[in-house]
């Protein structure tokens, strides 16, 4: 099978096995460069197939030598269809784990399901006894609502006013006005249900009551903040009132794992980067890819394996952490500097679409977006025919 790039709305619909081999072998090598990360033994990601969670599972197995366990929804390839680039990224994990002395194991399905709870925690109980470390990481369009049997669907939308804004169509290699309309309370209660805390409480609660949290327990959930130029779609729209249930949530997990584990549950404000989430986000494009030509020109740019790497090696279990008035760990504080920010939005106001789509951070970012799923990689030839025969033959523990 050849396997080109196929996009639809931003999205990669395929992925290439070898290519997404090496992405992972890259972070591994990378954190392998890293300090270790004296942390947490065994170690639960919700969402550990891609973006920051796939970034922390490699830091806190390769660095940390943590036992892991990750949950995440991706597909096999099948006829012509590829499988998803997180279903190669698990293969490429498991494959390069295995000489580590340490256990993984992964659970391919429905993370928001009660059935995929009580599957996990029973593999807890009897392989590991306990976890000390669960992170919630997980981005998804939609979810099962098991009370009723319906498909809740999640919504980018403004709140009281339409917005327009430039973003990138990256299959098209064009910069596209787009108007972004507000949502109605059903799309923000619809948003929250996906894409804010309760599910989170759900998992910490059900585990907390089958007694496989260890003692001094920690949970740690990413969230996104952001500038002015992503706010009003961002942080003040639908997806923002879903973020703000999460860290609410966040305070109440903390308070119950506290008074029974005097453990912790953490907000982490991560930095911009390229996930398969965040091109999906008008105007997020654009910032993301003057956002990186301005950190790259000041040295402070980070990859999203060392930025993770930096989190838990000097913020979960390290003693440098930057909060904020709410409770944040702000590892985003590079980002978020206030002349970073005023350039980065001179930057965006400045540029052309033909000399945005010539910058070095255009290029990046969307060096990135292809490697997510396995492609743009120099020494990859994507013309050679991939025996998908041999890749099917390789299946998870």
């Amino acid at each position: 099978m050849i396997i080109k790039p196929k996009i639809r709305s931003n999205v990669l619909t395929n992925a290439h096995p070898k290519g997404c081999e090496l992405f992972v072998k890259q972070q591994i090598e990378e954190t392998q460069s890293l300090p270790n990360i004296k942390g947490p033994k065994n170690v639960l990601i919700i969402g550990g197939s891609s973006g920051y969670g796939l970034a922390s599972r490699i830091a806190l197995a390769f660095s940390g030598g943590a036992n892991t366990i990750n949950v995440s929804y991706e597909a096999p390839p099948k006829g012509k269809r590829t499988g998803t680039a997180g279903w190669w990224n698990n293969i490429a994990f498991n494959q390069q784990a295995k000489a580590l002395a340490s256990t993984h194991k992964d659970f391919v399905g429905d993370a928001f399901s009660k059935a995929m709870k009580e599957d996990v925690i029973q593999y807890i109980k009897t392989e590991l006894g306990t976890v000390d470390l669960v992170i919630y990481s997980l981005a998804a369009g939609a979810r099962k609502d098991e009370t009723t049997g319906d498909l809740v669907k999640s919504s980018i939308k403004t709140l009281g006013q339409p917005t327009t804004g430039r973003t990138i169509d990256i299959a098209k290699q064009r910069i596209e006005t787009l108007t972004v309309e507000p949502g109605s309370q059903t799309d923000v209660d619809h948003t929250v249900f996906v894409m804010g805390g309760s599910d989170w409480s759900d998992w910490i609660d059900a585990m907390l009551k089958a007694d496989v949290l260890a003692k001094q327990a920690k949970t740690i959930s990413y969230t996104y903040v952001g500038g002015e130029s992503t706010k009003t779609i961002y942080r003040d729209g639908t997806i923002g009132k879903a973020k703000e249930d999460l860290e609410q949530q966040a305070k109440s997990i903390h308070e119950r794992l506290q008074s029974e584990l005097e453990g912790e549950a953490l907000i982490s404000s991560s930095k911009a980067v390229v996930t398969k989430a965040s091109v999906f986000i008008p105007q997020m494009p654009i910032y993301v890819s003057c956002l990186y030509d301005v950190m790259m020109k000041e040295k402070t740019h980070e990859s999203i394996l060392s930025h993770k790497h930096r989190l838990f090696n000097h913020m979960v279990y390290g003693d440098a952490r930057l909060v904020d008035s709410e409770g944040r760990l702000r590892i985003d504080h590079e980002e978020m500097k206030s002349q970073t920010q005023s350039n980065t939005v001179q930057l965006m106001e400045d540029l052309s679409d033909d000399d945005f789509l010539k910058l070095h951070g255009t290029k990046i970012m969307l060096k990135d977006f292809y490697q997510m799923n396995g492609f743009d990689f120099d020494s990859i030839d994507y013309d050679q025919d991939v025996d998908m025969s041999y890749y099917e033959t390789l299946t998870l523990n």
